[in-house]
């Protein structure tokens, strides 16, 4: 009896370790990532990019600044990223200086400079120079000079990093001569960072349609860190900084940030000749890793356990995401404009080519906007008809944001939207 218990065990054991590795090998086979990073890091593989295409810009990002701001008289970038403001790092002289302005009640801004230029990345190999308004935002000044219809707010992806004003959403939409449109994206921006723009700039300018562009790879993650900064003020109906009639505070708040960053300018320079010496093109033994990889069921436990922390990740706080675009809707409503949230896909979405974790949140957040009678545009949706729904929609196929052919096509996808509306 014994004995036919343990046959059965076993053939009942090694089936299931059959069926498991058979599993494991079609996820690989079929679901495997476009870029795998356990292979050769970010750095190796951009590294590499750059190392064959001697047109990009080889600079690191403060040398290239020092050297450009002596051709074009530069003004560094100021954005307000809830990770200066949320962890006091002695270390850091900006995040010290952030911290101290916010403790001692002065108006902090969102984008600088104001009226100069400043110098984009070059995520794409080559950089840009960028044109700031009176207000610090990625506009050109005569953009105020007629009727303003459209604002898009958002993140960087609303910014249209690594591009210049003229490729940007709003640029695009610009460029078409139909509608005119005002840039307030800002780099680390969350959905809090969007309702204080709104709050602060957009209901200035009253426009019949504002979108919000809301990207899945961090604006959840962004929430999560603006929620223990000033910005969470912003979900108290009234509170405002009154920024737009605060020029002088602004200049003077940019000043100090400006000077301050020329003080640690050499410092960074250095910091980052030390950090390239450390990228070496060092190469894995990919067989080995791949094997241990299968052995250890990292596809299925990538796929299994990415749905799980998607389930009980703290990070997502939606009922927090539900309040602020609530929020947005209702400052919106004042001046009887139309709101609309545009999704957009994260590097992470096409890269994985499929990812429990990511339909869930996708889910998730549409249902929120649709029971909030929220207008929604899905752009993973448009991508894919269009048949852009795969590494090439970003920069050099790497993690970053969008090529111009991206920002193209959610301007055309806007105006088409109000066109049909």
């Amino acid at each position: 009896m014994v004995k036919i218990f343990i046959k059965r065990f076993l053939i009942i054991f090694f089936y299931v370790i059959f069926c498991t590795y058979s599993l494991e090998f079609l996820t690989y086979l079929f679901l495997k990532k476009e870029k795998n990073f356990a292979e050769k890091s970010f750095d190796q593989i951009k590294k590499e990019i750059f190392t064959k295409n001697k047109n990009f810009d080889q600079r690191s990002d403060y040398q290239a600044f020092y050297d450009e701001n002596i051709k074009n008289n530069l003004q560094p970038s100021f954005k307000l990223s809830q990770n200066n403001i949320s962890i006091n790092d002695h270390q850091n002289k900006i995040s010290n200086f952030l911290i101290n302005k916010i403790e001692s009640g002065h108006k902090i801004p969102f984008r600088g400079p104001i009226n100069s230029l400043s110098l984009g990345s070059n995520e794409a190999g080559i950089r840009k120079i960028i044109y700031n308004d009176h207000l610090g935002f990625k506009n050109f000044n005569s953009n105020y000079n007629k009727k303003i219809d459209i604002i898009i707010v958002g993140d960087s992806f609303a910014e249209g990093l690594p591009f210049s004003n003229d490729h940007t959403v709003s640029g695009f939409i610009n460029k078409k001569k139909i509608f005119n449109s005002l840039n307030f994206g800002f780099s680390g921006a969350g959905p809090l960072g969007s309702l204080g723009v709104i709050r602060e700039y957009v209901s200035i300018f009253t426009p019949k349609n504002t979108y919000y562009l809301y990207y899945e790879g961090n604006d959840l993650l962004d929430l999560f860190n603006e929620k223990k900064t000033f910005l969470v003020k912003y979900l108290e109906g009234n509170y405002s900084q009154n920024l737009y009639t605060s020029k002088k505070e602004i200049e003077t708040f940019l000043d100090e940030y400006n000077k301050l960053f020329f003080e640690i300018l050499p410092i960074k320079i250095n910091q980052e000749k030390n950090n390239t010496k450390k990228i070496t093109l060092k190469e894995k033994k990919i067989f080995v890793e791949k094997l241990k990889d299968f052995l250890e069921l990292q596809s299925l436990k990538e796929i299994f356990l990415d749905y799980i922390f998607s389930l009980n990740n703290e990070k997502n706080d939606y009922l927090l995401f539900e309040k602020t675009i609530k929020a947005m809707k209702k400052d919106i409503s004042k001046w009887d404009g139309d709101f609309t949230i545009i999704y957009l896909p994260s590097f992470n979405r096409y890269n994985k080519n499929f990812s429990l974790g990511d339909i869930l949140k996708k889910r998730k957040i549409l249902k929120i906007i649709e029971n909030n009678n929220i207008q929604s545009i899905d752009m993973d949706n448009i991508f894919t008809e269009n048949n852009m729904d795969d590494n090439n929609l970003f920069n050099l196929g790497l993690y970053g944001h969008y090529v111009k052919e991206g920002y193209e096509l959610i301007a055309n996808t806007i105006i088409r939207d109000i066109n049909t509306n």
